[in-house]
């Protein structure tokens, strides 16, 4: 992964604007874990421990559930960008992580997870950082898994915004895409849904879809876990 040039980047000027109308304190900050802690010595291991803490206890608070903390240290661990959001003591209050891959020769953009403490939700960050993680990890497919309607909305956005196709839509799902990610993901269906990823609903407080995308979720459960996999690509 090439570093990122985040000091003359359009998008990190306006999340960096919109997170200070919050608080004029509040700041970002972007780690590549796998480029600055490269050796996993102990005092690499420790820093490392002490971030992804942070990052589950923000999850804790985000979703009123707890998903265990190995949940968390494995998605984390396994990712190439880390974008935190700080608080006036430079403790993590919002994060997001994104994980670089090749499937069948084509390089993928996975928006792994996004967490967000209750303090922020609602406050319009949501769709500012995904156009952040896009910019720095160029790809020719994005994807995500969610339970969320409002992931569904801003992803579907961003994906459209720079000439991506989305899948599935209301009236479509693109069969060729769901078999291409077959080995990324056990268990996906037909309908673009990977079933049972959760033991139950990610988040005690889920968002309510609308009517307009009734459809797509309906086809899932996601008291039993299932997740959908939404996919912007190309061809």
């Amino acid at each position: 992964m090439n570093i990122f040039n985040y000091k003359n980047s359009i998008k990190v000027k306006r999340l960096l604007k919109r997170l200070k109308e919050i608080s004029p304190l509040y700041d970002l900050e972007i780690i590549y874990p796998k480029i600055r802690w490269p050796d996993n010595s102990i005092k690499e291991s420790l820093e490392k421990l002490k971030i992804m803490r942070q990052h589950y206890n923000i999850s804790i608070n985000a979703l009123d559930n707890d998903l265990g903390f190995q949940a968390i240290f494995d998605r984390s661990s396994e990712a190439d960008l880390w974008i935190h959001i700080l608080d006036d003591k430079k403790n993590i209050i919002g994060w997001s992580i994104n994980k670089e891959i090749i499937i069948k020769d084509q390089s993928a953009n996975y928006f792994k997870i996004t967490m967000f403490h209750k303090s922020l939700q609602g406050q319009g960050i949501y769709p500012l950082l995904n156009e952040l993680r896009f910019e720095i990890i160029k790809a020719d497919l994005l994807f995500v898994r969610t339970q969320n309607p409002q992931v569904y909305k801003y992803f579907s956005q961003l994906c459209l915004s720079h000439n991506f196709k989305i899948s599935p839509t209301i009236k479509n799902t693109n069969i060729k895409m769901i078999k291409l990610l077959e080995d990324t993901f056990d268990n996906i269906d037909n309908q673009s849904v990977q079933r049972g990823l959760f033991n139950n609903a990610v988040s005690n407080n889920p968002i309510k879809f609308d009517s307009e995308t009734s459809n797509i979720w309906s086809r899932m459960s996601i008291e039993n876990g299932d997740c959908l996999v939404i996919i912007g690509y190309k061809n």
